[in-house]
């Protein structure tokens, strides 16, 4: 994993969310994200129409993405933590900031 690799899956992550495909970005979350999830949805714009990847920083083993979503007059900023897990990069951690 690097940089690279985590801002490509963060920005997939944040457009199927955008569009509503909650399958595809589900993908992404490992159990403990899962758990996680309804918390952020719940602060999300309602009119979601963006999504802006605006920071990946290495901590440890792992990414942390920032990304911003927005809608309407709203946007919020949500840290995804991502780690390697069954081949690829998932998600660990969400928080709003």
């Amino acid at each position: 994993m690097d940089e690279n690799i985590i801002k490509e899956h963060a920005a997939g992550h944040g457009q199927a969310t955008v569009a509503g495909d909650f399958k595809t970005a589900g993908r992404d979350l490992t159990p403990e994200a899962v758990e996680q999830a309804p918390g952020v949805m719940k602060a999300m714009p309602k009119d979601l129409s963006d999504s802006d990847v605006t920071s990946v920083e290495k901590d440890g083993d792992a990414y942390v993405a920032v990304i911003v979503y927005s809608g309407g007059d709203e946007s919020i900023e949500v840290a995804s933590r991502w780690e390697e897990r069954e081949g690829r990069p998932r998600i660990v951690d969400l928080k709003v900031l």
